[in-house]
């Protein structure tokens, strides 16, 4: 049974390959299937067909390798429609016909991005750069939106509180003697 492998979610996704012989998958150079992916080892698996399809086996990766969201211990069997997990890349067995079908299985990932944010410990910007009703400017324009208005406020009162340490301490040694 001829099956090839394609690359359906993770780096290289839409890479498609052809499992005739024993196929070395990994992120070094002299893998048969090189992937970009750094959670996946050098030599991170080893595919070679079979009788019924493919045998998959782990070549001590790291992160171990998965086979339809099961780890992998040993060798096993690889059929049409099983997805392999190495690394974050995900590779899907098919056949020429579903080939034929669907010349394509690369899934679209959903994109986690959120909205930008303001953090609640700043104050909010006029347009001159000065915050609304807070301390002046610091003079530098891309670090004023970052500025901690707490921290600034402490950090304006810390020459005060040297100041009332050293008297207390100037009283209190004046005390003892």
């Amino acid at each position: 049974m001829s099956l090839m492998l394609e690359i359906v979610e993770g780096p290289g996704a839409g890479k498609q390959f052809d499992i005739t012989t024993a196929v070395v998958i990994g992120r070094d150079n002299s893998a048969d299937l090189v992937i970009d992916d750094s959670q996946a080892s050098r030599r991170h698996a080893r595919i070679e067909p079979s009788g019924h399809g493919a045998v998959v086996e782990d070549m001590g990766s790291t992160n171990g390798t998965f086979i339809n969201d099961n780890e992998l211990h040993g060798r096993a069997e690889l059929g049409p429609n099983d997805e392999l997990l190495i690394g974050v890349t995900v590779m899907q067995v098919r056949t020429p016909q579903e080939v034929q079908r669907q010349p394509s299985a690369v899934r679209a990932v959903p994109a986690f991005a959120t909205p930008e944010s303001r953090p609640t410990f700043t104050d909010a910007v006029t347009g001159n750069g000065a915050p609304a009703g807070g301390p002046p400017d610091s003079g530098v324009p891309e670090l004023e939106r970052l500025r901690d208005s707490r921290v600034k406020t402490k950090a304006s009162l810390a020459p005060l509180a040297i100041f009332v340490l050293a008297a207390l301490a100037v009283v209190i040694y004046l005390g003892v003697t």
